[in-house]
């Protein structure tokens, strides 16, 4: 099964929008906080997100 590329996300898709700064991004990768680095795909050198993914990050986040 491909992935629809649009369902693809960089760290500045992200930031335009969701609102999370590449920089915030790059610490909670790094650090693991609220679970963002086990959101990470790395494609070579490169860090991706399923925007699914994010969505239900954002959902579980909602209530906290």
């Amino acid at each position: 099964m491909a992935i629809d590329q649009t369902e693809i996300l960089t760290p500045g898709d992200v930031e335009r929008e969701y609102g999370i700064p590449v920089s915030t991004q790059r610490v909670w990768k790094c650090l693991n906080r609220y679970g963002w680095g086990d959101l990470t795909i790395k494609v070579g050198r490169s860090t991706r997100y399923r925007r699914a993914d994010i969505e239900a990050w954002l959902a579980a986040r909602k209530g906290v």
